[in-house]
């Protein structure tokens, strides 16, 4: 018997190794985020992000103003103010990576800590590159008179060419306007899912998008679902983002669990 000790302790050996091998390969996948923005510098960075969109598509009482924006310990602040310009009552700010990145198909979160107040309405939102609409993707958004609930929508058409949504709200324990949290999709071809705080929340097979798409982040104020702002409304409000993260759809179950 002892003459097979030897060559089973190297059978033995070189299984485990593979073993081993293999759990340090997967856990070493090399997930680059395929855009990533910290928002460490002293300005917006307009190589990355536009400012530019169309105001009051929903109702809203906001111009998206250029210079609504403050950079702030490494943190976008987006404001919302009671002041007039271009004909709207109110400024505040939207970026967005039309014409500088679209992606199919991944993981894209940010972390935000997102304003409280009736008439503010925050979101983080993708829409496709191609002008395809009525196609979205609604990461998360906000309104202000209710902090606890955050929505997770996505919309389409039908095969009649009938503009179809959905639409989810998720309530926690916790006050959104209080802390910073993450929000994040995970898109595949055949299902979107939605995460809160790396925890899932919401899951759909419907009307998911075949098209690259570009992101937008944005506070409004007014419009026909949050309302407008009262006299219980503090001015100005303040949307705070501390990063953007895409990753490609390889590392998006990787990403996504930690």
């Amino acid at each position: 018997m002892k003459k097979n000790i030897l060559p089973l302790a190297i059978i033995l050996s070189v299984g485990m190794l593979s073993v081993l091998t293999y759990s340090i390969r997967a856990y070493y996948v090399p997930c680059i985020p395929t855009f990533d923005e910290e928002f460490n510098g002293p300005t917006l960075n307009t190589s990355k992000w536009s400012t530019k969109f169309q105001s009051g598509n929903a109702g809203e009482r906001q111009f998206f103003a250029p210079d609504a924006f403050r950079m702030l310990q490494g943190k976008l602040n987006i404001y919302a103010e009671k002041r007039t310009s271009h004909g709207y009552p109110y400024t505040s700010g939207i970026i967005t990576t039309d014409h500088t990145f679209a992606q199919k198909y991944g993981y894209f979160v940010t972390r935000a800590k997102l304003p409280a107040g009736r008439g503010f309405w925050s979101g983080f939102w993708l829409l496709p590159a191609g002008g395809h609409y009525p196609y979205e993707i609604d990461v998360f958004e906000m309104l202000g008179h209710d902090p606890d609930t955050i929505y997770m929508s996505n919309h389409w058409s039908d095969q009649q060419g009938e503009h179809q949504s959905k639409t989810t709200p998720f309530t926690g324990d916790v006050d959104f306007s209080a802390e910073f949290h993450t929000f994040a999709i995970d898109w595949r071809p055949s299902e979107i899912k939605w995460y809160v705080d790396g925890n899932l929340q919401y899951r759909t097979d419907q009307g998911v998008p075949a098209d690259s798409m570009f992101m937008l982040i944005n506070l409004s104020v007014g419009g026909e679902w949050p309302g407008y702002p009262d006299e219980s409304t503090s001015f100005p409000g303040i949307m705070q983002i501390d990063y953007v993260r895409v990753y490609d759809v390889a590392c998006a179950s990787i990403v996504g669990s930690n």
